[in-house]
């Protein structure tokens, strides 16, 4: 799972370290957030997920193209798999005539199911409303967790991956989490932050944004906000043997591929 940071800020010479990123981790399944259409003519109309397929040779699977604040914009999860999966499925868990402040984007939930061994395994994955809008994160977190507890009903194995935008202590995290009966890989106190990869790279992308007011301290230290939630039957031999974190790659002048880490898990039947 990974937030390719969309916006087309350096994209041209971004995409080249996400498709050497995944090159190296070689996944069967990959969640990839802030996923938007093209916006650059040497983009030739392609979506950033239709690119990232193309350069990695994963096929995408489905991309959510919704709607954002920039009417020129738009943009969603995405999931490219190796593997057929058995079918997928989208919800919007908030929209702007309950909730106006959404932020830029909306907030879908994009799942995927697969047979695996003969077990039903279903993969979600998410981006949520920043800390910063309250009122979006009360009307998507629940949602979140209703539309979490149905697909747990019909799945053997169920993971979350998503950038939630909410820190390990927060209440909402827990909240989801316990209502959902989700458990977080790796646990919460030991798990790595996600964000930012490089605060002098996003500070660069604030001020030549026009964003400078989002600059951070230089001395701020990166945080987690991504997450990988999951959930099994007690009778499920699918388990989780290894997980970890990438997204490290750069450029010498300090180009990141992201500015977040992206997150990974290996699955496994005994």
């Amino acid at each position: 799972m990974w937030n390719i940071w969309g916006f087309s800020w350096e994209w041209e010479r971004r995409r080249p370290l996400v498709a050497a990123e995944l090159a190296d981790l070689e996944p069967d399944v990959v969640a990839l957030h802030e996923a938007r259409a093209a916006r650059q003519p040497w983009e030739d109309g392609r979506s950033t997920p239709e690119q990232v397929a193309a350069d990695t040779g994963i096929p995408l699977v489905e991309w959510i193209d919704a709607p954002t604040l920039d009417p020129s914009a738009r943009m969603g999860p995405a999931l490219l798999a190796r593997l057929p999966s058995t079918g997928t499925s989208r919800l919007r868990l908030a929209d702007r005539d309950s909730v106006p402040d959404l932020g830029f984007h909306e907030p879908w939930l994009l799942t995927a199911r697969w047979e695996i061994g003969g077990i039903r395994a279903t993969v979600a994955t998410t981006h949520l409303p920043m800390s910063s809008l309250p009122a979006a994160q009360r009307v998507a977190v629940p949602e979140l967790a209703r539309a979490l507890a149905s697909l747990s009903e019909e799945s053997d194995f169920l993971v979350l991956m998503g950038d939630l935008n909410v820190q390990s202590h927060s209440s909402l995290l827990f909240s989801l989490m316990q209502t959902a009966g989700l458990e977080s890989v790796p646990s919460l106190a030991t798990a790595l932050p996600t964000w930012p990869t490089s605060s002098a790279m996003f500070n660069q992308w604030a001020v030549d944004s026009g964003y400078g007011a989002w600059a951070h301290h230089p001395e701020a230290q990166p945080i987690r906000i991504d997450y990988v939630l999951a959930r099994r039957r007690d009778s499920t031999p699918l388990r989780i043997v290894d997980q970890g974190r990438f997204g490290t790659r750069h450029r010498s002048d300090g180009l990141f591929a992201s500015d977040h880490w992206g997150l990974w898990v290996d699955l496994a039947v005994p």
